[in-house]
């Protein structure tokens, strides 16, 4: 009978786990992180990513990730494939690029 709610217990871990890995900011905190000088405005990442060479921006999310604030950007290039990019937004290393089929 136990082992009836071992299941369930290790998946809602594993949500649990995954919700609180990754937390949306919002504008207000995202200001306040420039403000401080605790991440680099968005206007000095986008400038790293001319639409020549990445495409039209599609969307973009910033999020703090196991203790850091990533910014993710999505952009559709020229040839219709759809690029994905996190950025430390600390400092404006790639962490990870994606480019979907």
């Amino acid at each position: 009978m136990k082992m009836m709610w071992l299941f369930p217990a290790l998946v809602a871990g594993t949500i649990s786990y995954q919700v609180m890995a990754s937390e949306e900011l919002g504008q207000a905190e995202i200001r306040e992180l420039v403000r401080q000088g605790e991440i680099l405005p968005l206007e000095t990442l986008l400038a790293r990513f001319p639409p020549r060479e990445y495409g039209k921006l599609l969307d973009l999310e910033v999020e703090r990730e196991h203790g850091t604030v990533v910014y993710e950007f999505e952009f559709l290039r020229a040839d219709g494939r759809i690029v994905e990019i996190e950025v430390d937004a600390r400092n404006g290393s790639i962490l990870e690029q994606e480019i979907e089929d």
